[in-house]
C-alpha cells in the first residue's frame, strides 16, 4: 500500500518543527475474517522489523467495530523516518501490498503532524476504543479553524469519564485533517457520543468541510512501542 496524493494546494506558512510524523493507513475490507487476518499480518510485520526501524515510535493496529476496516496508525520521529526508513525499507513489500490482498475493498493513507490536542481524566490509560475521523477542507485556513474549534470546546471534554485524549493531525498541504480521540472502553465512547454538545460541534465543523467526513470507530487489536534504540537511532 502506498500513500495517495492530493492535488497541489497553497502551503501553510512555516512553523515550528512537528513533534513527530503520524500515519494512518486505512484498509476497507469485506468483513471481519479479512480484517482479523490483516491485523494479524500487520502485527507480525511490526514485530519482525518495523519496531526496530530507526525513528519508529509507535504502531497501533485497529479493527473497526463493524469488522469492515483495519487502521494501522504509526508514529515516527520525523517525515524522513516514515518515508525513507519505513516505506522505503527493503522488507516493506508485504505492508505496501496490503491493498492488493483478497478481501480488501480500498486503501488510503494519511500522513501528517499533530496540531495540539486535549487530554481527559483517563490520560495515560490504554485505549480500548478509538475513532479515526478524516475530514477535508478547501485549504489550511479552514483546517486551522477546525483545530481551533476543537481546542476551544475542549474544556468540558476533559472531565468526561473514560476519555483518554484527542489529537488532531494535519496533512502538509493543510487540506486533510484526522482527529484521533481515544477512550478506555465502549461504554465511555457511547456516553461521549450521547452528549448533545458533540452533535453541536459536528454541525459547526461541517460548515468548513468540502466533503462528508469518514468516521471509523475501532477497537485496538495490537500495540507496539519503540525500543529505546529505535526511537533515538
Amino acid at each position: 500500500m502506498v500513500p495517495t496524493h492530493s492535488a497541489p494546494a497553497p502551503q501553510p506558512a512555516p512553523g515550528p518543527r512537528p513533534a513527530y510524523t503520524a500515519a494512518f493507513e486505512v484498509l476497507r475490507v469485506d468483513g471481519r475474517h479479512t480484517a482479523d487476518a490483516l491485523a494479524g499480518l500487520i502485527a507480525r510485520e511490526v514485530d519482525a522489523w518495523v519496531g526496530e526501524t530507526s525513528g519508529f515510535l509507535l504502531s497501533r493496529v485497529h479493527v473497526a467495530l463493524d469488522g469492515r476496516a483495519v487502521v494501522h496508525h504509526t508514529r515516527w520521529r520525523d517525515e524522513a523516518a516514515y518515508r525513507t526508513r519505513y516505506l522505503g525499507h527493503p522488507r516493506a513489500g508485504a505492508l505496501r501490498g496490503l491493498d492488493r490482498r483478497p478481501g480488501v475493498v480500498s486503501a488510503t493513507v494519511f500522513a501528517g503532524a499533530p496540531a495540539g490536542g486535549i487530554a481527559g481524566p483517563a490520560a495515560g490509560r490504554a485505549p480500548g476504543v478509538v475513532a479515526v475521523a478524516t475530514r477535508r477542507f478547501a485549504g489550511p485556513e479552514q483546517a486551522r479553524e477546525v483545530v481551533d474549534l476543537l481546542h476551544r470546546t475542549g474544556a468540558w471534554k476533559r472531565d468526561m469519564p473514560g476519555f483518554i485524549s484527542a489529537t488532531p493531525y494535519l496533512a502538509p498541504d493543510g487540506r486533510t485533517f484526522v482527529n484521533y480521540p481515544m477512550w478506555t472502553d465502549r461504554s465511555a465512547y457511547d456516553a461521549w457520543m450521547a452528549d448533545a454538545r458533540i452533535a453541536e460541534g459536528q454541525r459547526e465543523i461541517a460548515r468548513f468541510e468540502t466533503a462528508p467526513p469518514e468516521y471509523l470507530v475501532c477497537a485496538v487489536a495490537f500495540e507496539t512501542a519503540a525500543a529505546p534504540s529505535a526511537a533515538t537511532g
